[in-house]
């Protein structure tokens, strides 16, 4: 019986392949070219790590007839040397990849500041799992075996979402408090000793989006919706937990006083912008 959607799922041997409808794939471009979501992120480049050699071809194929440009790559050290070389708009990372400690291998880019969004792939589906990517820095999850068009749909997302986020920043001016400096642009947070403190993306855009509110009381679901925009409900049970988190690299930079917690409420940045 043919599919009635094209999708990605393991074959008997293990690998990935399409099985294909290809009146549902290929639809008429519109007489001015892209569709407005496709110019949107039409030539981003996009580094890809899957263990597979031919589900890397596969997808590549595919999001390069979508106007995209993908750089396939096969394992942790060669991403590492891309992202640092030249200029990717996202990344997405099988979390199952052989030989690669695939969730530090996300933190550790989380940590870099700069580092473009990250969508994980995974064999995995369970919540536990797709929370503790999110937690640890992906901007979106994703489980295998899935349609491409999913796949495509939800990288629009994250670059669209990305591109805002540094259109942003780079007209957020710099923010000073108590002594300490929050620079959006580059990512920089120092306290007042002039000490960098060490956060992850969604810990300083955490930061960013209660300190922009000083002196407020921002709820956890308005909270949510600033950092995550429309996947914050997939973080809804991690928000407690991230800003446990932030609060604890805080207080070894001594501003424990910073993040206050109003019962019932939400959350307060404390000090004087």
């Amino acid at each position: 019986m043919p599919l009635a959607h094209s999708e990605l799922r393991p074959n008997p041997a293990g690998a990935m392949r399409f099985a294909r409808n290809d009146a549902m794939i290929t639809a008429p471009a519109p007489a001015n070219g892209y569709e407005p979501a496709m110019r949107r992120t039409h030539d981003a480049r996009i580094a890809l790590l899957d263990e597979d050699q031919q589900t890397r071809d596969m997808l590549r194929e595919y999001l390069e007839g979508q106007g995209m440009h993908v750089v396939p790559v096969a394992n942790g050290t060669e991403l590492r040397q891309l992202v640092s070389q030249e200029p990717i708009d996202a990344v997405i990372l099988d979390v199952m990849a052989r030989g690669e400690d695939s969730l530090g291998l996300l933190r550790e880019m989380a940590e870099q500041p700069g580092t473009p969004p990250v969508m994980l792939l995974s064999a995995v589906a369970s919540d536990i799992d797709r929370i503790v990517g999110l937690e640890l820095g992906a901007d979106d999850y994703l489980a295998k075996p899935f349609n491409p068009r999913e796949l495509l749909a939800r990288l629009r997302v994250v670059l669209r979402r990305g591109n805002a986020a540094t259109a942003r920043a780079a007209a957020t001016p710099v923010l000073t408090f108590a002594g300490w400096v929050l620079d959006p642009t580059f990512y920089v947070v120092r306290d007042a000793a002039g000490r960098d403190v060490d956060l992850t993306s969604g810990e300083f855009k955490l930061l960013h989006a209660l300190a922009v509110h000083a002196g407020q009381v921002v709820s956890r679901e308005a909270l949510l919706r600033l950092v995550h925009g429309d996947e914050a409900e997939a973080f809804d049970r991690a928000i407690d937990v991230a800003v446990s988190r932030l609060r604890a690299k805080l207080v070894r930079h001594g501003g424990g006083a910073l993040i206050r917690t109003v019962r019932g409420e939400g959350y307060l940045f404390a000090a004087r912008i």
